[in-house]
């Protein structure tokens, strides 16, 4: 599925987070900050995962408050 962003030409993709390894799921939805709680790690529900020419991010819902939280997926060297 394809998204335009504002008035940029960049596609956004929507890719189905549930393809996602369980163990990885489980940290994603585990690993977050809530800009409105101002809380570390309270959790996500209803993931969405998007994917554009610049990053890789996970949207959906804080578990205490249910406020939009974003994750940005950031892949490092090993």
């Amino acid at each position: 599925m394809f998204k335009e962003q504002g008035d940029s030409e960049s596609n956004i993709i929507e890719h189905d987070f549930f393809r996602r390894p369980e163990d990885e799921q489980k940290d994603f939805l585990l690993q977050t900050w809530c800009n409105q709680c101002m809380e570390v790690d309270l959790g996500m529900k209803n993931p969405k995962e998007f994917e554009s020419a610049e990053k890789i991010w996970i949207e959906g819902e804080c578990v205490k408050c249910g406020a939009q939280v974003v994750t940005e997926i950031v892949y490092e060297d090993e």
